[in-house]
């Protein structure tokens, strides 16, 4: 089975304290490109999604947003410890510089870890949302390469179909070839009779000169390689393994086997118009064939 590297994933997890929603967007790339969008609070949780994504995922443009959300928490948590610190350093202050005012509860509330909650977690709590978060990571990949599977089956036909045209191409083409010696012979004797006029020939001389020309634009090795590649590819979709790149190797080499039979079959008689067709058939079916690659994992 082949996958798309086009796809979505959501899902949405929580415990009796925190809500955990996490959505994929991937998109094609040639690698594994990881864009990733969460709370500050979850930075250490990072690396841990990345190692995770990249047991599921092999290539493709992704789009990670997480997003945290507190359930039923709406007071906040006092550091009294702290708190008292301060207090008991301000009055040492009045003491000791005779000042009489009183400290400001509003201003001390505000000194960084003296209040908790919001956005901050404790290590207690980091390791419960960990376990959440990679419960929800992991329903939103297989969500994500459900998809990606539905959309590979759809590629997987279409590519089944347009290889199945280019082997009865190749075939076609075997059978053409067959037929440019026996072309090139009459041709060659029609044009030295007319520069002759009439004269007899050294048959073997003629033998040879046909022989030389047919060589120069015998396609068989083309078409054998060709129909080798396209054999290839179709036991690659069989596979579902790191499909893409290899299936693309393969195209370029099917491209660059119809060009050659295109140089090669240039004023070729007769049957030289009709490999044209088919070589240029090839090339455009190759080239659709080569975009749909490009969304293939």
């Amino acid at each position: 089975m082949i996958y798309s590297m086009t796809g979505y994933g959501m899902s949405r997890t929580e415990d009796e304290r925190f809500s955990i929603s996490i959505s994929l967007k991937s998109t094609n790339h040639r690698f594994l490109d990881v864009q990733m969008r969460l709370p500050a609070a979850l930075d250490s949780v990072e690396p841990n999604i990345r190692r995770i994504l990249k047991t599921h995922i092999q290539r493709g443009h992704l789009e990670v947003t997480v997003n945290l959300e507190r359930l039923n928490e709406a007071d906040l948590r006092l550091n009294r410890k702290l708190l008292e610190a301060y207090l008991k350093t301000c009055e040492a202050l009045n003491k000791e510089f005779g000042f009489s005012s009183q400290p400001d509860l509003v201003a001390l509330l505000r000194v960084p870890g003296v209040v908790t909650g919001g956005s901050d977690l404790s290590e207690d709590d980091l390791g419960k949302v960990e376990q959440v978060v990679e419960k929800a990571l992991l329903d939103a990949i297989e969500r994500l390469n459900e998809m990606r599977q539905r959309e590979g089956e759809t590629l997987a036909r279409d590519f089944e179909s347009r290889l199945a045209h280019l082997q009865e191409l190749g075939i076609k083409l075997n059978e053409l070839s067959r037929l440019t010696a026996p072309a090139f012979r009459e041709r060659l004797e029609r044009r030295i009779k007319e520069l002759t006029q009439g004269q007899e020939l050294d048959p073997l001389r003629l033998t040879q000169e046909v022989t030389a020309l047919a060589l120069r634009s015998d396609i068989t090795e083309e078409v054998t390689r060709f129909q080798s590649h396209v054999g290839q590819a179709g036991r690659l979709l069989k596979t579902g393994k790191d499909v893409g790149k290899k299936l693309d190797f393969l195209l370029q080499e099917m491209n660059r086997e119809a060009n050659t039979m295109l140089a090669k079959t240039t004023g070729v008689p007769e049957a030289g118009a009709e490999i044209a067709n088919c070589a240029i058939e090839m090339k455009v079916e190759i080239e659709k064939l080569r975009e749909q690659a490009q969304n293939i994992e």
